[in-house]
């Protein structure tokens, strides 16, 4: 069995010289060709460099002491959330005369403290509407409580 060369089916070309079925040679210019280094050789390949296997990976570095600084609480929130809520029992107690007073009082002064927060800066603000909304109903209620009663006693 003879073995045959993807280039032995392509005709010689015999204008070039020192052509015994080699490449021909490189122009001026252009890379030549590097020499034989000791992997070229067929049939063999080279063995591949043993590394030592003891303790493949270095071992974990010890922890540092720097921690990541949480993020400082929200001062303003609880003061938020209760202005809310006390603006909103607010409208609703601000029907009765008097007990409707002193409810939105205390809910504008949790909601202005409330504002100080930077994330629930609207929801004190929200629960500041209800509150001023809240004693104007209240006092117009108890205004109109007290007129009420004011005229029916003179007329008997």
């Amino acid at each position: 069995m003879s073995t045959q060369y993807p280039d032995d089916n392509y005709p010689q070309n015999s204008d070039l010289p020192n052509n015994q079925g080699q490449n021909p040679p490189y122009p001026p210019g252009y890379a030549q060709p590097y020499p034989p280094t000791q992997y070229e050789q067929l049939g063999s390949y080279p063995s591949p460099p043993q590394y030592q296997q003891v303790g493949m990976y270095p071992p974990p570095a010890g922890y540092s002491a720097y921690v990541v600084p949480a993020t400082p609480p929200d001062k303003g929130m609880g003061f938020a959330v209760t202005g809310l809520v006390l603006g909103i029992i607010a409208i609703v107690s601000s029907w009765y005369p008097f007990l409707g007073l002193p409810i939105p009082i205390v809910g504008i002064v949790m909601s202005a403290l409330g504002r100080r927060s930077v994330s629930y800066r609207g929801m004190a603000t929200a629960g500041l509407v209800l509150s001023i909304i809240a004693i104007v109903i209240g006092v117009l209620t108890t205004a109109l409580v007290i007129i009420a009663v004011a005229t029916h006693s003179t007329h008997p």
